[in-house]
């Protein structure tokens, strides 16, 4: 056979033993009457089926397909024949299911692969009727075994990890960015489903999302009898969920802190240095809201929120990659201010005071002030991701501009900011991304306005959406591309006087949209270009518009963030120098 011939009959087999495992992996999830002690299970065998999805599209798209004999690459097409033929064999020798299925709808066992595939994909989408109850049967006897289930799914999680390992580092974490967002929910009972199967799994990330949203979820459902009566809406999924456990307390007093010289002051902006009395180092993020009547005439559900926020805080978020400081408590200055308090990173030095973004940005006096193109990606990189998997918890963080973005000297240095290493803090007034939730504004400042989307900076302003925590982003990836401050944007003598401000609501799209904005494909690249346009355009605001429909809330924000990863995460992603 020649070389073409050979391309093409591996292909061919390649994806017809793919059809056949997941045409295998409806049959299970096809089951109706699962027994409750399963569910665990049934997720599992879900985001198996999905992972494995994720990988077809990636790696078998006609394009793929057609580089097998341009780069002669048939043996990893064989490595991946090799492993579709073992999850097949996995599904036949944990239970003989498919076997017995073929042997029902009239293919002897000893028939080729083909064949049965054939006669499943037929059947399982309109089985005959004396093939149903063979099938049921056979089913309902492997799900009275726990432990060949655990053992068969686990097993398919194996050579799932495998295929992932014959694709790149970047389409890796890709895939891993579209399963959480295909997982992450609201409804409590199904996260922890999700949270059980992902710790049979080992998968970490999907383990520590479920966990943290059902804190989040849980947290909303204790608010809301605080609230008054017409901002509460009623949801099926929150009423189940449970209060969170009364026996944590993560409020400190004032006198279990040294302050040091770093007396705290009550204003917004202001962070403190402090050492425990255990000799821990910390930082105090002490914040305000513009206007504090809901905190004063609601304390009992504005203590509830600050507890909420903690334990969110507290949560760990390590393998999602996202770039916050672990908060271990909460301090109270007065009945309305608050200070969330959290461990300085590990690479930092006691004592040493964190830089801001928004400072490095203003104080660039040398070209040794600007950082590599290379640490500059990378901090993008990990603000992005951030806010990504923030909002994919169903959270809004509404304060996002550079002043809420830390860092600490690299180790051995005294003040050189290490890039990789950024914290996004100011989380006060942040919310769960759930409606009728009460929801307030930071204090108003023109510097600090400008990052804030214009529909939310306008006196009657509309409910924050997601979009607008993105649009706030696309103003800071701006800042990293070009290194300077976008309030002095339109300022150089060698562009023409706008007649603007930046407290004009349309400051950005009247100075930064237009050349500014196109001038970042020579500094940066197109692709960062795009995904900086992307957020910016404010065109990701139209999918929350209610003249679109959507299933349920939940696949709105499914729908808003493979927007937001394909448009401005995946693009950044890949950006390298």
């Amino acid at each position: 056979m020649d070389g073409v011939g050979l391309s093409l009959g591996v292909v061919s087999a390649v994806i017809q033993t793919y059809t056949a495992v997941t045409s295998a992996y409806d049959v299970y999830l096809s089951v109706k009457e699962f027994p409750s002690t399963y569910r665990e299970l049934r997720t599992a065998f879900m985001v198996e089926r999905y992972r494995l999805e994720q990988w077809g599209e990636q790696m078998l798209s006609d394009v793929q397909q057609q580089r097998v004999d341009k780069e002669h690459n048939l043996a990893l097409w064989k490595l991946f024949q090799t492993v579709f033929d073992s999850m097949w064999a996995a599904f036949q020798e944990s239970n003989k299911t498919l076997e017995d299925y073929g042997h029902i709808v009239g293919v002897s066992k000893s028939g080729d692969m083909s064949e049965l595939l054939e006669s499943m994909q037929i059947s399982v989408k309109q089985p005959p009727k004396r093939s149903v109850i063979g099938l049921a049967r056979t089913i309902k006897f492997v799900l009275r075994d726990k432990k060949k289930m655990e053992h068969l799914v686990k097993e398919l999680c194996y050579w799932n990890d495998s295929l992932d390992k014959m694709t790149d580092r970047l389409a890796q974490e890709s895939m891993r960015r579209r399963l959480r967002v295909r997982f992450s929910t609201g409804n409590v009972d199904q996260l922890e489903q999700l949270q059980a199967a992902a710790s049979l799994l080992q998968h970490r990330d999907l383990e520590e999302m479920a966990s943290a949203r059902t804190v989040i979820e849980k947290g909303y459902s204790s608010e809301r009898p605080s609230l008054p009566p017409d901002a509460i809406l009623a949801s099926s999924a929150l009423a189940r969920a449970t209060t969170p456990n009364p026996e944590e307390n993560f409020r400190l007093e004032m006198n279990q802190l040294d302050f040091g010289q770093n007396l705290p002051f009550m204003t917004d902006q202001t962070r403190a240095l402090a050492t425990t009395s255990r000799g821990e180092s910390i930082i105090v993020d002490w914040r305000l809201c513009r206007d504090d009547t809901w905190r004063r005439q609601n304390p009992k559900a504005f203590r509830q929120r600050t507890e909420n926020l903690t334990r969110v805080l507290n949560s760990d978020l390590k393998a999602l990659n996202v770039a916050v400081l672990h908060c271990v408590g909460y301090l109270d200055q007065s009945s309305t201010v608050t200070g969330y308090a959290f461990r300085i990173p590990p690479e930092a030095t006691p004592g040493q005071k964190p830089m801001t973004l928004h400072s490095l940005l203003t104080n660039v006096t040398k070209t040794s002030d600007v950082p590599d193109l290379g640490e500059r990606f990378e901090l993008a990189k990990a603000l992005t991701s951030t806010v990504f998997e923030i909002l994919n918890l169903g959270w809004l963080h509404k304060n996002i501009q550079p002043k809420n973005v830390l860092f600490w000297p690299k180790p051995g240095t005294k003040d050189e900011p290490n890039y990789s290493k950024p914290y996004l803090v100011g989380f006060d007034i942040s919310r769960p991304n759930q409606p009728g939730e009460m929801s307030e504004k930071p204090l108003a400042d023109p510097d600090d306005d400008i990052y804030r989307h214009p529909d939310y900076r306008a006196q009657n302003s509309r409910s924050f959406l997601p979009s607008f925590d993105m649009y706030s982003l696309g103003i800071i990836l701006f800042e990293i591309g070009t290194w300077r401050d976008v309030g002095y944007q339109g300022r150089r003598s060698s562009r023409p006087q706008l007649e603007t401000h930046n407290s004009d609501p349309r400051y950005i799209e009247k100075v930064v949209m237009g050349a500014p904005v196109k001038d970042l494909k020579r500094h940066m690249g197109a692709k960062y270009r795009d995904a900086v346009t992307a957020c910016l355009s404010q065109k990701l605001d139209s999918i929350w518009d209610p003249k679109r429909a959507f299933e349920n809330p939940e696949a709105r924000l499914r729908h808003f963030q493979t927007e937001v990863q394909a448009k401005v995460v995946d693009a950044i992603a890949v950006c390298s120098a």
